[in-house]
């Protein structure tokens, strides 16, 4: 790799345009790399690993992580990854914030899309909201495949009940990027549906990220049916 003819004059130069907001964004790649890569040119490191986001900068991490690019080493790798680790903090503080509201699915699928890209395991999330959906608790449940064994929907809805939640929202992602859900995804909403309904604690919706999108079982007619299929069994308590 040759040295940089601009030195530390073109990292200025860039710095200023990122000021005045007059930046590109391969440059914006460039400027990021300048604080782990020190007095060389990596204004080629910074073009390619732009090209391979095709446009998406949440593609970057995963560029970087798990794709082999001349000049980017152990530091740069660990670098990005301590900026997402501190992006996804960020907003994870932002979203659970006891004043924030849950208005809709998006502000849901908003947060945990960004959180949960890159991801090679499913994780699995749950919101606890109170009577006005603000937001409780949120917190991760488990890691891996969605199943009996690793959601137990009585001792979630116990935890809400101890957090004084009257509602839950069930979150987990497909690292596959298919969102469709399969039919153990389907069995587990039933259980937690149907033990929310026992304890008064309703589950509003579950929801499944990935990269193609997202699938929601409260906009899928699931959730009613659950209910309607409580209501015939057990009444409209």
């Amino acid at each position: 790799m040759k040295l940089n003819k601009y030195g530390l004059g073109h990292i200025s130069r860039l710095k200023n345009r990122f000021i005045e907001n007059k930046i590109s964004k391969y440059e914006i790649i460039e400027l990021l790399l300048s604080y782990v890569i020190k007095g060389k040119d990596i204004k080629p490191q910074a073009k390619e690993i732009y090209k391979k986001c095709n446009g998406n900068f949440k593609n970057i991490f995963i560029i970087i992580n798990k794709t082999k690019i001349n000049g980017i080493g152990k530091e740069t790798k660990i670098f990005f990854e301590l900026l997402k680790n501190f992006i996804n903090l960020y907003n994870e503080d932002k979203f659970i914030n006891k004043k924030y509201t849950i208005k809709d699915q998006k502000d849901v699928v908003e947060f945990y899309r960004n959180m949960c890209y890159g991801l090679d395991k499913e994780g699995v999330y749950a919101i606890f909201l109170d009577a006005k959906n603000k937001i409780l608790i949120n917190k991760k449940i488990g890691e891996g495949t969605l199943t009996q064994s690793l959601v137990y929907p009585r001792e979630i809805i116990k935890e809400a009940m101890t957090a004084g939640a009257l509602s839950i929202i069930l979150i987990h992602n497909h690292p596959s990027g298919v969102v469709t859900p399969s039919d153990n995804d389907k069995k587990i909403t039933k259980k937690l549906y149907f033990a929310g309904r026992e304890m008064d604690v309703m589950l509003l919706d579950h929801i499944i990220v990935g990269s193609e999108g997202y699938f929601s079982f409260y906009e899928n007619g699931f959730i009613e049916n659950f209910a309607n299929e409580y209501n015939m069994v057990y009444g409209n308590l």
